[in-house]
């Protein structure tokens, strides 16, 4: 037991000697203050809330015909006339698409196509119709006096306050190059 008992005073001092060693802990610093929040830059005034549309109130329960007349006037010609109808429900859109293919310039395997549309939304408004009104007109001409500039497009777009059943001319275009000029004569019937 004597080994014992001088290990014992070793163990000890070795232990010290472990202990004396080691680096002593840093001592705990105090956290520093969490900073005060910076005041918010003053606001704009908030925008005010977009109010969404009410919804948009169903039509009546009748039908408005549109009937769209362009007429095609040329110098010491006879004037040109389209007539385009078209009936559609109150508070509703419609529209006619008709095209033809025409030879353009001097061979006749050039072929364009020639668009004539029109686009109507009508809403009754007691014996009075608001009219939203598209027109797309192209017309080739190839008669010999046309040569150079053979075509001529036309596009309006109108928003209209039509009488019910009275015919009103609400457009009319001049050709830039020649005497020419093409008016636009629309009627707007309600039928219950």
């Amino acid at each position: 037991m004597k080994i014992s008992s001088a290990l014992v005073p070793l163990a000890a001092a070795l232990a010290a000697a472990t202990l004396l060693a080691q680096e002593p802990r840093p001592e705990p610093r105090p956290r520093p203050a969490p900073k005060a929040a910076p005041s918010p830059a003053p606001r704009a005034a908030p925008a005010p809330e977009a109010k969404p549309e009410p919804p948009r109130r169903p039509g009546q329960l009748a039908n408005v015909r549109i009937d769209v007349r362009i007429i095609d006037e040329r110098g010491g010609q006879p004037a040109m006339t389209k007539a385009v109808s078209l009936t559609v429900a109150d508070r509703r859109d419609g529209f006619i698409r008709s095209s033809a293919e025409a030879p353009f310039g001097s061979k006749t395997e050039n072929l364009r196509s020639i668009p004539l549309h029109v686009d109507v939304s009508p809403e009754i408004e007691g014996s009075h119709v608001r009219l939203g009104l598209t027109l797309e007109y192209n017309f080739v001409d190839t008669s010999a006096e046309a040569k150079q500039y053979p075509k001529l497009e036309i596009r309006d777009r109108l928003g209209l306050v039509l009488e019910d059943g009275k015919t009103v001319r609400v457009a009319q275009s001049a050709d830039p190059l020649s005497d020419r000029r093409v008016s636009l004569e629309v009627t707007a019937t309600i039928l219950r």
